[in-house]
């Protein structure tokens, strides 16, 4: 009797729910503690919740409350999260048996949302090469403004654990206060910042460029749409910050506008963000990163198309970008994403304000988004929302890192079946 195959979603989602479940022991263990300070069992999952799917929410001040062993065990859980369970279960199997196989190099692809007719072998090269790259040249970075403040062994561990969460768009900190000592450093601003739009940018994209440069091959329109959506997206939040925070500069607007997109890490108190701040906050938390990222979000790529494909119903036309027509599987795909994770938000919302009907409602809508885009933006209330409160965070930041990758490998794959009935057109506006 042949036995059933998991679904490469269905395996994701119970690789993670492994990893979360280790992480919250260790983190529960006393060593993981610093003398004096606990951590609670609802809080060590959420920590490890928040760490594996890359968010950066907290109920804690971690740096009061971990110990070097739990900073570390942290910094390790915020890098499987970040590469993703797939990538480190190939890594393991290539180790134990010395090749991949069909079905674990379609593992990987489902992980990464990468399209089945890339090579296996050559984007996990890709995702490995370039997370060490850029990690340890942000972690160069950070150690020359932090050995100024702290002695050389502290100022290594310092600069490499930003680095790491950084570049996984994580957003813990180990300052108690995020960026807010160093809003005024250039060069921790702006190297945090690169590591975060980096990370971003999906390793995907990095594949795609190697095989640009290495081998002549096209520049594919994934990465086009990536790139050009990006440095709108920053462009635009930076501006836009600037005009409605007046009291932040130009460097912090442009951290700002970053961060948003699904890193936690903030230079400005997001507690006394006026209504426009907090507005402009949201919808950037909402897009998010790019596919196959350590970001989350409903994805630049799932924004661009549903904004392409309206503008071209309202102009009678196919949606098109950079000469290539978006099929209309792409339009379907975008537009569902986008409506299923407004229906999840908002369901979320609205379960929060039963369970802590003490936080007004833009401080519950914030905190949602942020949660489910994996963000970690707070305005200050994730300390003391209630049991019931976390677990619906913990919800939303496991649906937003891995749901979404079972419910689209679902949608994507399932057959049509059934009977067919007759086509009708229903009114619409």
């Amino acid at each position: 009797m042949q036995r059933k195959r998991l679904q490469p979603g269905l395996k994701l989602a119970l690789g993670f729910m492994l990893l979360i479940a280790i992480g919250t022991l260790l983190l529960y263990l006393p060593v993981s503690h610093q003398d004096g300070a606990d951590m609670s069992l609802i809080d060590s999952l959420f920590v490890a919740t928040s760490a594996i799917c890359v968010t950066g929410l907290t109920p804690v001040d971690i740096s009061q409350t971990l110990s070097l062993f739990g900073s570390t065990v942290l910094m390790l859980l915020i890098q499987v999260g970040g590469l993703g369970y797939a990538v480190i279960a190939v890594i393991i199997i290539r180790l134990a048996s010395g090749r991949i196989d069909a079905s674990t190099g379609n593992l990987l692809r489902d992980s990464l949302g990468a399209d089945h007719r890339i090579d296996t072998k050559r984007l996990l090269k890709a995702a490995l090469s370039v997370t060490a790259l850029i990690e340890l040249m942000g972690a160069a970075l950070l150690f020359i403004s932090f050995s100024e403040r702290y002695p050389f062994w502290r100022a290594v561990y310092l600069s490499v654990f930003h680095s790491v969460s950084a570049f996984n768009n994580a957003g813990f900190d180990l300052f108690s206060d995020s960026m807010m000592k160093w809003n005024t450093d250039a060069l921790v601003l702006i190297t945090i910042a690169s590591l975060i739009a980096l990370g971003g940018l999906g390793f995907i994209l990095y594949n795609d460029l190697f095989e640009h440069f290495r081998n002549g091959k096209k520049i594919s329109v994934h990465t086009k749409i990536v790139l050009s959506t990006t440095a709108f997206l920053i462009i635009s939040g930076t501006v836009l910050f600037r005009l409605v925070l007046p009291d932040i500069d130009w460097k912090n607007a442009f951290f700002q506008s970053v961060t948003t997109r699904t890193a936690g890490y903030f230079s400005y108190d997001q507690t006394i963000l006026p209504p426009a701040g907090v507005a402009l906050t949201i919808v950037l938390m909402f897009i998010g990163a790019s596919p196959g990222s350590t970001g989350g979000g409903v994805k630049t790529t799932s924004f661009y198309t549903a904004v392409k494909a309206a503008f071209s119903l309202l102009l009678g036309r196919n949606p098109a970008a950079f000469k290539r027509e978006i099929s209309q599987e792409s339009v379907m795909k975008a537009f569902f994403v986008i409506i299923i994770s407004v229906l999840l938000v908002a369901a979320a919302a609205f379960l929060l304000t039963v369970t802590d009907p003490q936080f007004t409602a833009d401080k519950i809508l914030y905190e949602t988004v942020s949660a489910y885009a994996t963000v970690g933006l707070t305005m200050g209330i994730t300390p003391y929302i209630s049991t019931g409160g976390k677990i619906i965070l913990i919800i939303m930041m496991f649906l937003g890192r891995v749901g979404f990758m079972t419910i689209i490998t679902a949608f994507a794959r399932r057959r049509a079946s059934g009977a067919r009935y007759l086509e009708e057109k229903v009114i619409i506006g």
